[in-house]
């Protein structure tokens, strides 16, 4: 009897399952945070607009799915990840978010962005990334980096290339920052080292600063997809489940997950559409900022990060009604 109940339990959980790994890990920045799905699949039910109570599961899917997957050093959001997902033509795009952008928001110690969350903000920090997005957030997934070693380790790390030489040490955080440049599998600790990267103890950094680690941190997240899917390791994909889940703040549920388990086979990951939320570093009262054009990247958003510029909008405008 037990054999008969956990037979098809398996099944529906690598299925949802996979669809997650697919849509979410490009937007997690490594870690991993969307395996932390509830699997446990228990009754889910929510009063209709008529007073009678339906089941979830029943419920119409979404045609296009927003998630924010943001990565925690310390309760500090140091990775903040909007992913646009089309659930028709399985297309997916998403965003970056500077961890220093500046807001006024009352939650906020300071004025940056990442002082936002500190592990129980979660609302006024959804809150505030649908304002400056201009989107609803439909699901998030909030997870803690020290996840790291052990899911990239369970998959036999992930192969990246490492642009420069990476040596810095912090020991107020027990950061210890040791990589050469060149292609190479990193492993767990490795790869926590290569997405933390700043800056070095001789002070040089990314050209570009911020804006270049987000696109180096992109990059990794594309080869931990590559990886995770890959045959030798998609039948581990329950053990890193498991890993995640205690380290994971999600309203993403598992009945969630199974609306959408048919469309997987549509997602293109090779042709993930990603890039920065536009603007400019600036120095305010002394302190380092990144201010966000939020008209650009409203604008942005919108056309799923095609950018567009003012000639093709006039155009369209002037076409519209013709």
């Amino acid at each position: 009897m037990s054999k008969k109940r956990k037979k098809p339990k398996k099944n529906i959980f690598q299925k949802f399952t996979t669809f997650f790994v697919v849509l979410f890990v490009m937007g997690i920045l490594l870690w991993g945070g969307l395996y932390s799905v509830n699997y446990v699949i228990g009754d889910e039910t929510v009063e209709n607009q008529n007073g009678s109570i339906e089941n979830k599961l029943f419920s119409k899917k979404k045609d296009e799915v927003n998630a924010l997957i943001s990565g925690t050093n310390q309760n500090l959001t140091d990775t903040m990840i909007y992913v646009n997902y089309n659930v028709t033509t399985g297309k997916v795009a998403m965003m970056s978010i500077p961890r220093d952008t500046y807001i006024t928001n009352e939650y906020c110690i300071g004025h940056k962005l990442n002082s936002l969350y500190r592990g129980k903000n979660t609302e006024p920090f959804i809150q505030q990334i649908e304002e400056l997005l201009d989107v609803n957030i439909d699901y998030y997934l909030i997870f803690d980096s020290d996840m790291v070693h052990s899911i990239v380790d369970a998959v036999g790390g992930v192969e990246v290339d490492v642009p420069m030489r990476m040596k810095y040490d912090d020991p107020t955080q027990n950061l210890h920052i040791d990589l050469k440049p060149g292609k190479q599998v990193l492993n767990g600790k490795q790869a926590e080292q290569f997405v933390r990267y700043r800056k070095g103890n001789d002070g040089s950094s990314y050209a570009r600063g911020d804006i270049q680690r987000t696109e180096v941190q992109q990059q990794f997240v594309k080869n931990f997809i590559s990886t995770i899917l890959s045959a030798k390791n998609i039948t581990k994909i329950p053990d890193i489940i498991n890993i995640a889940l205690d380290n994971t703040n999600t309203n993403i549920t598992a009945r969630e997950a199974l609306k959408y388990v048919t469309d997987v086979s549509k997602i293109d990951i090779s042709n993930i559409a990603s890039c920065t939320a536009p603007g400019a570093a600036k120095y305010i009262d002394g302190i380092s900022y990144f201010l966000l054009d939020e008209e650009k990247t409203k604008q942005l958003v919108k056309n799923k990060l095609v950018e567009v510029s003012q000639d093709e909008t006039q155009e369209n405008t002037e076409n519209v009604g013709k």
